[in-house]
């Protein structure tokens, strides 16, 4: 009885990490069939991109530190933090666009971290 519960818990175990390494792989991350999120990837369009987009970058990081700093304040105003919500948004688009130029894989940037790195974090 003991040996059969030892073998099915490897057969178990085995299992379980073959279905998240095929799903790794097909997910794209491991360079499977479906190409993954930086299928086409070409260092030097992408060294370009960073070349162009060097201003904006800085712009992005400077919007998003004065946004930070006005949010840490006791009281905002309303108004400016819009404004500045807005300006991050369309630097935000700017960038899309360009990554979309250079055929390089547009970022989500929902936590407005101004980065342009880490496309995906992997399966694990």
């Amino acid at each position: 009885m003991k040996k059969t519960m030892l073998i099915l818990a490897v057969i178990s175990l085995i299992a379980l990490i073959a279905t998240q390494a095929f799903a790794c792989y097909m997910d794209g991350y491991w360079g499977g069939p479906m190409g993954g999120p930086i299928a086409g990837f070409d260092r030097g369009n992408h060294q370009e991109f960073y070349d162009k987009t060097a201003q904006l970058r800085q712009d992005l990081a400077a919007r998003q530190g004065e946004y930070n700093a006005l949010l840490a304040t006791s009281n905002p105003d309303p108004k400016r933090t819009a404004a500045l919500s807005r300006e991050i948004s369309a630097l935000h688009d700017q960038l899309r666009t360009q990554a979309r130029s250079y055929n390089l894989p547009a970022r989500n940037y929902a936590g407005h971290n101004g980065r342009m790195d880490g496309y995906g974090r992997g399966c694990w």
